[in-house]
């Protein structure tokens, strides 16, 4: 490390940050014009059933969490939406993304303008404690139909997977008969096995983008990266994510042969694990005052990258979805296909359900990595991702490597003492021998 403490990378802007927003902005203007262009809202989570409603035509899909991630930003907008649902009856304790988006329901305000999108229907998987009865909550306020999934997912190498896939595909199909008994529309099977390839295509991609931070300098910071993989997460499925993480990965691998760092002082690496306050994302920059860059986290790549680790530990991106030698002919093809990615493939959704799994993968990014330390958000605001921190915290101390952690909300920032969070990841920055660098002149 002590040899890079004078050394200047040489940086520039991410090309692709101007289309990362285009998309954005064109996905929250389709939400509030959906009924206008005479489609069928659907609300869910947005790392849900997006898939399988695709293969409905003319159709928005309204995710929420990344919806009220996005509120959370903002205090002035923000706070009245918490104020709204917890006048309804709902405690503090409850998911804080279902608060921000319950509470903008109430209100009927649209943070991009207007009143609040109401979907014409809900879809959702219940892949935690919350997720399931929040959407039903919201549902039954609005009069909607509503269908639940039970996504049971966990560790990868859990001797009933097959059986869990089984399950879990049975449900994917009686999800579309509700959906075709529901909406009166034909379902078109062409439609969902394409947009389950796109899907496969796209979280691959971004694994493969992911990999690449490997690199030293790295060539993006993890609070790039959490607008980054927006696309991908709200156009799951879609032509379009696949389109953007072509483009991504090509930049991101020019580069690093260009030797392109995302913080030119780069001298300290590290993995900020658990989902960040969306509301103080400056925490990435006040630690890159000191040289420091967060090169990544379970969270980042398992949320939206599909994996493959090896007997090895080593995280391998999945292969392209044309070397899979998969035909998805048939419905029940896709659905099973479907099933299989979600239950048995890498993602973040594993981790809510074995401290030992969660344990071993964050080590394992640790080293791939080459990270030298871990700063770890103790999230009050998600039961599921803020799960086993505490037992991730003590492994990684056991390990001999040095974590810092602070309390607390990913969307709620009247729990959060900016001040004590800026001591504490401070004080650990200078306990690694880190001093803040001053800022070139001229």
């Amino acid at each position: 490390m002590k040899q890079l403490v004078d050394r200047r990378y040489e940086t520039r802007p991410v090309e692709n940050w101007n289309k990362c927003r285009e998309l954005r902005q064109q996905y929250y203007k389709d939400v509030a014009s959906a009924k206008e262009q005479g489609k069928l809202l659907i609300g869910g989570s947005t790392g849900g059933l997006n898939i399988l409603a695709q293969g409905l035509k003319n159709i928005v899909w309204f995710g929420g969490e990344t919806y009220a991630a996005t509120v959370s930003a903002d205090p002035a907008f923000c706070y009245p939406c918490l104020e709204a649902t917890e006048a309804e009856g709902f405690g503090r304790d409850t998911c804080v993304y279902f608060r921000n988006y319950f509470g903008s329901m109430l209100l009927d305000k649209y943070y991009f303008g207007g009143p609040f999108p109401k979907p014409d229907l809900f879809l959702q998987s219940h892949i935690c404690d919350v997720q399931g009865k929040s959407y039903q909550a919201i549902s039954q306020y609005m009069g909607k139909p509503y269908f639940c999934v039970d996504q049971p997912p966990g560790p990868p190498d859990e001797k009933r997977t097959e059986e869990r896939i089984k399950y879990y595909a049975g449900q994917l199909l009686d999800a579309i008969e509700w959906l075709e008994k529901t909406t009166g529309r034909e379902y078109d099977d062409e439609r969902f096995a394409r947009a389950a390839a796109n899907d496969w295509e796209a979280s691959r991609l971004w694994a493969e983008t992911c990999l690449l931070n490997q690199n030293i300098p790295a060539p993006l910071d993890q609070k790039s990266m959490l607008t980054l993989f927006l696309p991908l997460m709200v156009l799951r499925g879609d032509d379009r994510s696949v389109e953007f993480c072509k483009e991504l990965k090509a930049e991101v691998e020019e580069r690093v042969r260009d030797g392109i760092a995302a913080l030119a002082t780069e001298r300290y690496r590290y993995i900020h694990e658990g989902i960040p306050p969306w509301h103080f994302l400056r925490l990435f920059r006040i630690l890159e005052e000191y040289g420091a860059v967060s090169v990544g986290s379970l969270y980042m790549f398992g949320m939206a990258g599909y994996w493959d680790i090896g007997d090895d530990g080593i995280w391998r991106p999945q292969r392209p979805f044309k070397d899979l030698g998969v035909e998805l002919k048939s419905r029940e093809d896709i659905a099973s296909f479907y099933a299989r990615v979600y239950l048995s493939n890498i993602n973040y959704r594993g981790s809510f359900y074995s401290a030992a799994n969660k344990n071993m993968q964050v080590l394992q990014i640790y080293q791939q990595w080459r990270s030298n330390g871990v700063v770890m958000h103790l999230n009050r605001g998600c039961k599921g991702t803020g799960g086993y921190m505490l037992e991730n915290r003590l492994a990684l101390i056991e390990a001999g490597i040095p974590v810092v952690s602070y309390e607390g909300n990913a969307a709620d920032r009247r729990d959060f003492d900016e001040a004590q969070v800026i001591d504490r990841i401070e004080s650990f920055a200078e306990s690694q021998g880190l001093t803040k660098i001053p800022a070139p002149k001229g």
